[in-house]
């Protein structure tokens, strides 16, 4: 084809470079200069503007591009500060943080290795780790400063590492380490805490290479950032832990101390006051003996004097059955046959009051053992019998409520290995509060009293209601000894029972308890005899304490 014209026109971009030539070939004579040239801009314009708009498109593209790349470094960093305000535990934040960058980066590996400056020797140790499940776990690796060497170095001086093939790394070392792991390609930023903690975070990959872009280093050293606050945030609010259980620790010692200090005060009040009275009861224990030993000594000579002086009047009678006038009225005015009969009866009974009176200065200088402090084996009855025979008054039936009944169910009990004194202390203590109880009970219950009629005030048993009791029962169980006070009496709330054994903690009125009693008695039984003090009890079923100590307390 003959080609019988030509005309060429170039096409220029937006900023003057020409990018291409529109050519018009013709195979007819030439065209006109003016029709030609106007065909050509028309085409030129047509392809700039196509051209121009194919640019704008791809720039979009790529604006969008890194926008999602934006939106997705925001949303990351958006999750960890959420997961940093939701939690302040180390170990959640770093499960956060590697678990988000595997997602986001789709990388093989992603660990956190914590430098572990304090141990002996020190070593870095991977924490935290999510992975491919098809690629090996790197959790719980551990490897000293020597054994990984200028790659230590470089995350202590803050340094990236970037590896995008592990086969062109430069330090041979460095590339035997990352080899024998299994690695191709390695992206590791290292963090550093202002408490001086060092740490690293790792994205690895076991097949290729993979090229690490800017943006995602960028992205990283983001989370890098937020990673160091969290962790000094974590650090920071577990120190606080600290210090306020410390505080709280040395409160709660300090409250224990001063319980302690109160209780063995306490303690010192009723040893000095128990010393202080039993050596008042032993003195007047004492001072009382040495008249009454007299009185009852001299008894049985006065009866013997007596008989005899009777039996003299007798034989006068019989011989001089008619005395003079003089001594007639003398017998009759001092009635002497009633006077006979009468005398050795008021001597019996003086020497009845004399061994009960002996019998009670035993009881007390029994009670008191001043010179029993030490440990010793002891009849346990004895002491229960001389506590009762103390508190013989307060059983006794008065105006106002009848006796207290005392059921004795002893059993067969050998010797018991015991502190004598301070376990009659605590029977005292039992049985007083026991009496106290039943006496507390004539509020709510008559007793058999039943009514009181206003001409003679007074009681009329009442069969329906059971009289008062206080139970002792006594048994051995292999090398333990039980001992069971309970009395019949209105019981308590659970409330109350749970504090019985408090210092200081009492139901009865102001003046007439100090709370003391049933604390120094379960220290007695708990900590001096190694045994336990219970109280069983509910409103209107009474109360029973049961103590159970060792018939031999261990060796020590």
């Amino acid at each position: 084809m003959k080609l019988e014209s030509y005309l060429g026109m170039p096409i220029s971009d937006t900023s003057g470079n020409v990018i291409g030539h529109l050519c018009v070939f013709d195979t007819k004579p030439i065209l006109q200069q003016e029709y030609a040239q106007a065909i050509l801009k028309i085409f030129a314009a047509r392809a700039t503007a196509e051209l121009q708009r194919q640019r704008m498109e791809f720039a979009l593209r790529q604006s969008e591009r890194k926008f999602r790349e934006l939106a997705s470094k925001e949303s990351l960093l958006n999750c960890l500060a959420s997961q940093i305000r939701a939690s302040l535990d180390i170990n959640t934040i770093l499960e956060t943080v590697v678990t988000e960058i595997r997602n986001l980066l789709l990388v093989d590996l992603c660990v956190f290795t914590w430098y572990r400056s304090e141990a002996q020797p020190p070593h870095w140790e991977t924490v935290q780790e999510a992975r491919n499940p098809a690629v090996p776990s790197l959790l719980g690796l551990r490897s000293n400063t020597e054994e990984i060497g200028p790659i230590a170095h470089k995350i202590f001086y803050k340094e990236i590492i970037r590896l995008d093939d592990v086969q062109n790394t430069p330090d041979p070392k460095s590339q035997q380490v990352f080899l024998s792991l299994g690695l191709t390609a390695i992206l590791v930023l290292p963090i550093h805490t202002q408490s001086g903690e060092i740490g690293a975070l790792s994205c690895n990959h076991f097949s290729g290479s993979r090229h690490w872009m800017d943006s995602e280093v960028e992205l990283l050293l983001a989370v890098a950032d937020q990673v160091a606050i969290a962790i000094d945030q974590a650090e920071l609010y577990k120190q606080s832990n600290i210090a306020a259980q410390t505080a709280q620790e040395k409160a709660q010692q300090l409250e224990e101390t001063l319980s302690e200090l109160q209780a063995t005060q306490t303690q010192l009040i009723q040893t000095e006051k128990m010393s202080s009275l039993g050596q008042l009861v032993a003195g007047i224990a004492h001072e009382i003996n040495n008249p009454v030993n007299f009185i009852h000594g001299n008894i049985n000579h006065a009866s013997e004097y007596t008989q005899d002086l009777l039996h003299l009047v007798e034989l006068y009678q019989q011989r001089y059955p008619n005395p003079a006038a003089e001594i007639q009225e003398e017998i009759e005015a001092i009635d002497l046959e009633f006077l006979s009969q009468d005398l050795p009866k008021i001597l019996t009974s003086m020497k009845i009051g004399t061994d009960r009176i002996r019998q009670i200065v035993l009881s007390l200088r029994n009670f008191s053992r001043l010179d029993e402090a030490d440990m010793k084996e002891v009849d346990i009855h004895e002491g229960i019998n001389n506590t009762l025979l103390l508190l013989q008054n307060r059983l006794k039936a008065r105006p106002e409520h009848p006796e207290i009944q005392v059921i004795k169910e002893y059993g067969n009990l050998p010797p018991v290995e015991c502190y004598v004194g301070q376990l009659n202390q605590v029977f005292m203590n039992l049985l007083a509060n026991a009496i106290d109880a039943l006496e507390e009970g004539l509020e709510t219950r008559d007793w058999g009293l039943g009514r009181t009629f206003p001409d003679t005030q007074s009681p009329v048993p009442n069969p329906q209601s059971p009289p008062p009791q206080i139970r002792i029962r006594t048994e051995l169980q292999g090398n333990l000894v039980l001992i069971n006070i309970a009395d019949n009496g209105p019981g308590m709330k659970e409330e109350v029972r749970q504090k019985l054994f408090d210092p200081f903690f009492t139901t009865k009125p102001v003046g007439k308890g100090t709370g003391m009693g049933l604390s120094i008695s379960y220290k007695i039984i708990v900590e001096k005899h190694q045994g336990q003090l219970r109280c069983i009890s509910a409103p209107g079923k009474g109360a029973e304490f049961a103590i159970t100590i060792p018939q031999r307390q261990p060796q020590s």
